[in-house]
């Protein structure tokens, strides 16, 4: 059940704009440039599946570098590591730029579009560096009720990015079809300025450290346990639907006679949805805990892809962008309080949160471009539906197992006991 204590004044000294305004730009350039994805690589002459292989490429290079890196976070200085994974994305960012640059200047040309698809992988392992530290650093030393309006207010800052980042995008592709990208590698630098503000106290996240009373969590450790598994799939599956959206739902949207910015409007109701979930997840804690709405979250992904694979509308459309923008803040909301909550480690939890949504948008990237390619068009869709399907099969069987034990258990431990969480 969710914990209803009183939630303690914050330090007025603990000041975290410059975390929040910097997950605000980077979160705009992320989004300005991989919405014009599909637009730009298809001008460069690419093809569908490199429209998916490009943020295939990206989020296997992120993924791949969480784990090489994954052993160190709890050593890095987070402050210093976020401005070098920054700088690295800025050069990533310029060199996708240019490449679409250059191909447009010699004509196309399939090496114009591999370097672009490379340096954006270089941009993706260089985020392993940038999303893991800087949650951990804003999320140090946070606990219950404080941690969840914590990430809240985290989660609405990089998400407000993600609301103007698609239309804005979509807009400059229309005027040059180089110009998102640029437009995202000056996002980058403004990042790297408001973060350079930020101040970092030498503290740990392990719950040891917290102090005392800071632990607020009422509930066992099964049932956190439970409540990690259930949010990881949700939150897996969503982001197998938000990649195959993104990637060949494009392509897909401007066949049925509408204009690029129209698809940017597309994802900015989708983003808009996003940021209003997980501020009011942020806001509230009346969700905690409560593994049923997790479901009903995997049912709106079934719902969305439905009316993806049969709407014809711009109104259906933008309503199955609604039904997903609000399933997937909740499910990142449910992921990210589970997996910080009562956790040792909390920079390897951060970073286990990242490899989630990594794999699901690996997947969802190249299974849609390969399908779309090789089988159908509105194949990828099917795909997703049936990864959700699957997904939603095991939150049942994880939920029906939870409440079993629940029906026969012992009195709950203590809070304090809830640190051997499983993962």
């Amino acid at each position: 059940m969710p914990d209803v204590r009183k939630e303690p004044p914050l330090d007025r000294q603990d000041r975290a704009w410059p975390q929040y305004s910097a997950a605000f730009m980077m979160a705009l350039c992320l989004s300005m440039a991989w919405t014009a994805m599909p637009f730009v690589l298809s001008a460069m002459g690419g093809t569908n599946a490199h429209v998916g292989y490009a943020p295939a490429v990206n989020n296997l290079a992120y993924m791949i570098a969480l784990f090489v890196a994954g052993s160190r976070l709890g050593h890095l200085a987070v402050k210093r590591t976020t401005l070098t994974a920054g700088m690295v994305a800025f050069a990533a960012t310029a060199t996708m730029g240019a490449a679409a640059l250059l191909a447009g200047s010699h004509g196309g040309g399939r090496a114009w579009i591999w370097m672009l698809v490379l340096a954006g992988g270089g941009g993706g392992a260089a985020m392993a560096f940038y999303w893991p530290f800087l949650m951990s650093w804003v999320s140090a030393d946070y606990e219950g009720v404080r941690l969840n309006r914590r990430l809240g207010r985290y989660n609405g800052a990089w998400s407000s990015g993600g609301v103007v980042g698609p239309l804005i995008g979509a807009w400059l592709f229309e005027v040059h079809p180089v110009l998102p990208l640029f437009g995202a590698a000056a996002s980058v630098l403004l990042a790297q300025l408001l973060l350079s503000f930020g101040r970092h106290r030498p503290v740990h996240a392990d719950v040891a450290s917290r102090p005392a009373g800071a632990n607020e969590i009422a509930c066992d450790r099964r049932t956190l346990a439970d409540c990690r598994w259930m949010s990881r799939i949700a939150l897996f599956s969503a982001c197998v639907c938000f990649a195959v959206v993104r990637s060949q739902f494009a392509l897909v949207f401007r066949g049925l006679g509408f204009a690029e910015s129209q698809f940017g409007v597309y994802l900015m109701i989708y983003a808009l949805c996003n940021f209003l979930a997980l501020v009011a997840a942020g806001r509230w804690a009346f969700w905690h805990f409560r593994s049923g709405l997790l479901i009903a979250a995997q049912a709106l992904f079934l719902l969305m892809l439905v009316m993806t694979i049969y709407g014809r509308t711009r109104a259906v459309f933008f309503t199955a962008a609604v039904t997903l923008g609000l399933a997937y803040g909740f499910a990142y909301s449910s992921h990210l309080y589970y997996g910080a909550s009562a956790s040792r480690r909390r920079s390897a939890r951060m970073a286990i949160h990242e490899m989630v949504i990594s794999l699901g948008l690996t997947i969802g990237s190249a299974a849609g471009g390969y399908l779309s390619e090789h089988v159908g068009l509105y194949t990828p869709y099917w795909f997703a539906t049936g990864v959700v399907g699957l997904g939603m099969i095991g939150q049942v069987a994880i939920h029906v197992g939870s409440r079993a034990r629940a029906d026969v258990a012992q009195p709950a431990p203590a809070a304090g006991d809830i640190g051997a969480a499983e993962p």
